[in-house]
């Protein structure tokens, strides 16, 4: 019973996680989008690179910490903690599942190079762009790929 009851949990959580599409920079950025509407900290995590991730991560977590001294003490420990990275990201998550819904329009992608691509879209009207690069086969979202570097 045990065995049965644990595989429909399993499966009640697989359908309610984000479906990750990370094909083109558009499928990762609606993803993306989808994600943060759900506070879909797995699905953010496979979305993006792991300074990207944080970044996000702890960018949503400054408003929180501000709030909750406690809160404020376990993001400052986000780093080298990791029930302090756990306590970070389940404070977001929830934050991310009360915040509304964000309607992005995707006007165009623009080659930066063989592996770097940005996208410019739209989120509730207003004019945004993000970067990914592909990674194995597969497109992530990375804050860096839009600098350039000297070699």
């Amino acid at each position: 019973m045990k065995k049965v009851l644990l595989s429909f949990i399993l499966l009640v959580g697989n359908l309610l996680a984000s479906e990750v599409n990370l094909q083109t920079p558009s499928n990762t950025l609606q993803s993306y989008y989808d994600a943060i509407s759900e506070g879909d900290i797995s699905a953010l995590k496979q979305i993006m690179t792991p300074q990207s991730y944080d970044t996000d991560i702890q960018v949503y977590a400054l408003s929180l910490a501000f709030q909750n001294k406690e809160f404020h003490k376990n993001l400052k420990l986000y780093k080298t903690s990791p029930e302090a990275k756990r306590i970070v990201e389940n404070g977001v998550k929830k934050k991310l599942q009360n915040r509304g819904k964000r309607t992005i329009i995707i006007k165009s992608e623009l080659n930066l190079g063989s592996d770097r691509v940005a996208v410019r879209f739209t989120e509730n009207s207003k004019k945004k762009q993000l970067y990914f690069r592909k990674i194995q086969q597969v497109w992530i979202l990375d804050y860096l790929a839009g600098r350039n570097l000297k070699r």
